[in-house]
């Protein structure tokens, strides 16, 4: 199991008092499988670090869902901005499966991080342009699938993505996130699209 510390490390030499500190803040919660928390109200304070498990976001528009994203093992729950501001969409976050979140609260890193980047302004630079470029990469890859690839490209880049997708997501969110019908996606599955 990651941890949201590991994943600053890897850009960012950190002392251990600011490890420590940051660790203080972080609080870890368990998710049953169905359960779900509001996006809006949650992701505006905390930032979400799926540790183990898997997690959806979607929205609610004219009463039907749509998926946006998927988050698994080590990875961060994303959501864009673009759906807060819509008042049509209601974005949801919804555990897959048992899931261990670790909550990283927005106003205290913000804190903890801006007295270290007094201190060490080059180091945090770098750090949150490489997260930021990393992020990005991932974004830039999703919108060129998603808007060019046929359905069926789009399938096997989401199970090159995440192999495990099929044991942890139903074939109606899968489908909603590639934008596809489910009866398609049946098709595309049995080599008949």
């Amino acid at each position: 199991m990651g941890h949201p510390i590991d994943h600053i490390r890897t850009h960012l030499e950190i002392p251990p008092e600011m490890e420590q500190s940051l660790r203080s803040i972080m609080t870890q919660h368990t998710f049953k499988r169905g359960e779900t928390i509001s996006a809006i109200s949650d992701m505006r304070s905390n930032v979400f670090y799926i540790q183990n498990g898997a997690a959806r976001v979607y929205y609610l528009k004219s009463g039907k869902e749509h998926t946006y994203s998927f988050a698994f093992d080590d990875e961060f729950v994303t959501l864009s901005p673009y759906l807060w501001k819509t008042p049509d969409n209601i974005p949801t976050i919804e555990f897959l499966e048992p899931t261990e979140v670790i909550f990283v609260p927005i106003p205290g890193t913000h804190f903890l991080m801006q007295d270290y980047a007094r201190e060490h302004l080059a180091e945090a630079s770098t750090f949150l342009l490489t997260a930021l470029i990393e992020h990005t990469h991932f974004l830039e890859e999703r919108i060129f699938v998603l808007q060019t690839a046929s359905a069926t490209e789009r399938y096997k880049w989401l199970i090159n993505r995440y192999p495990k997708i099929l044991e942890r997501a139903t074939i109606t969110q899968i489908a909603s996130y590639l934008g596809v019908t489910k009866e398609t996606l049946y098709r595309i599955r049995a080599g008949k699209y």
